[in-house]
């Protein structure tokens, strides 16, 4: 039986996971805007190229041994220290092989001089963030994740203070990649200073050691690979074959679509749990969650996807000026794709559930070399339109083989059906937007408005969808708002 305690830590530590990560993530947009305004599509183009470029050999720094470990020191404490110190040795090997890597093959590829410079004084970037995500597996094995979370908001107020002064001052990308780096270290020496509280490693070598965890972590480093092509390769074809202006421009629309994901995973964080433990208890409860789930994502997501479509252009002219207008059409296209991201996080999370996350991997896997297919035959075509048609055509492919997998393991779906209102709900807001032309923030307002109320015409919520939501949603809002309030020092 689990105490009352470890529930009230696991609790605790979803609501920290879930508020410091909306903090980080609505500070990076703000930022992510003023930047692209100061740098211009070409410049901001080579900021987004450099980032992406290095998340490739950002996987060779953990190899999934960072899972394994928590895993691990959870299940016997007592070892932490000697599995701790001989992971912090393969941590420094596969680290610095990385940093080297990243260093040699810009430099033989044919990629003009700034650029390369770039990516020489961002490397170091790897260099913290591998040591600062190592410390984070310590917080994760003692359910203490609001030490990572400090720690990421520290790093995050000060590279948003240091980039803003930068560009207030008209300073250089060289001086945003430089203040990132020193952020970055800044955020490593606070998880270092932190991680001391739990446990001091053992630098005690066991090659035996080694081989096992390196063997438990083989599947999780296959994953990784596959999840790097199937989100980063877009950004790096685009760049080898078009050029900083196209990665700018569809760089630009991306920004603004993926803060948007935070909405389906803090939905799943209160729904998986229910999933797992209906799946040893009752089918039908399963399939039950599994129904709700995919008609709260489709009745949230649907109206986004909607109204973003029809005023696109608008939203990119306010945000990013009129330079940046050439990607409101990349951000309509891109805009569906969380649909399908959506609902495949819950078939995710359910296969998960059903102890069938091979089955999401082998999905993954097929993305992966459709997206390089794809953008291999688009880019040249239709530029970043084409990298935007990929990501949607990659999505709608891994949503078509997670609910057959679904469907074969458990139950075939109506999602016609469910998504019938939300789609009529979705078209009237749609008209009322695409006929009312007054202030965005306005528009928004009443577009809400609208929708609520075609949903309600449309008797889309039963008694038992407000009883979930009452019991689900809004403690786990709540919580996170009390999180977010007691914290505001930081």
């Amino acid at each position: 039986m689990i105490c009352l305690n470890t529930v009230q830590r696991v609790a605790k530590n979803t609501s920290v996971i879930i508020g410091g990560d909306l903090i980080f993530r609505l500070v990076s947009l703000v930022v992510t805007i003023y930047l692209a305004r100061y740098l211009g599509t070409a410049g901001f183009g080579k900021y987004n190229f450099v980032f992406a470029y290095l998340a490739f050999f950002n996987i060779i720094t953990d190899l999934g041994l960072q899972t394994i470990l928590v895993r691990e020191m959870a299940r016997e404490p007592t070892r932490a220290p000697k599995l701790i110190g001989n992971a912090y040795i393969i941590r420094w090997i596969l680290t610095t092989l990385a940093v080297a890597s990243s260093i040699i093959v810009i430099t033989w590829m044919s990629y003009p001089a700034d650029t390369t410079t770039y990516i020489y004084i961002a490397s170091f970037t790897v260099l913290f963030i591998s040591f600062s995500d190592f410390y984070t597996t310590i917080f994760s094995a003692n359910l203490r994740m609001e030490y990572n979370i400090m720690a990421k908001l520290v790093f995050k107020a000060l590279s948003a203070g240091l980039i803003l002064l930068i560009i207030f001052s008209k300073g250089t990308l060289m001086q945003v990649m430089v203040a990132l780096v020193f952020s970055e270290m800044v955020k490593t020496l606070l998880n270092y200073s932190f991680s001391r509280k739990f446990v001091k490693p053992r630098f005690e070598i066991d090659f035996g050691l080694w081989k096992y965890l390196f063997k438990e972590a083989l599947p999780l480093a296959l994953s990784s690979v596959i999840w790097i092509i199937y989100f980063r390769i877009d950004v790096v074809m685009l760049s080898m074959m078009m050029g900083d202006t196209e990665v700018g421009l569809y760089s630009a629309a991306y920004k603004l679509s993926d803060p948007l994901l935070l909405i389906p995973s803090a939905l799943m964080i209160s729904l998986f749990p229910i999933m797992s433990a209906s799946f040893k208890s009752s089918e039908e409860r399963l399939i039950k969650t599994y129904r709700l789930s995919i008609k709260y994502i489709l009745i949230i997501m649907l109206p986004i996807a909607i109204g973003t479509t029809i005023i696109a252009d608008k939203v990119i002219l306010l945000i990013y000026g009129s330079e940046f207008s050439g990607s409101a059409t990349a951000l309509q296209i891109l805009i569906w794709a969380l649909i399908f991201i959506s609902t495949s996080s819950v078939l995710a999370n359910l296969l998960v559930s059903m102890n069938k996350q091979r089955l999401y991997t082998i999905s993954t896997g097929i993305c992966a070399i459709t997206n390089v297919i794809l953008n291999f035959f688009l880019i040249p075509i239709l530029s970043y339109n084409g990298a935007a048609i990929a990501t949607v055509a990659t999505n709608i492919v891994l949503f078509i083989a997670s609910f057959y997998f679904v469907s074969k393991h458990l139950q075939i779906l109506p999602i016609h059906r469910i998504a019938i209102k939300p789609v009529i709900g979705g078209l009237m807001m749609g008209t009322f937007v695409y006929y009312f032309d007054v202030n965005i923030f306005l528009l928004i307002f009443f577009a809400g408005a609208v929708y609520l109320m075609a949903l309600l015409a449309l008797k889309t919520f039963s008694e038992e969808d407000f009883d979930i939501i009452k019991k689900l949603i809004l403690p786990t809002i709540g919580k996170i708002s009390i999180y977010i309030g007691k914290n505001k020092k930081y």
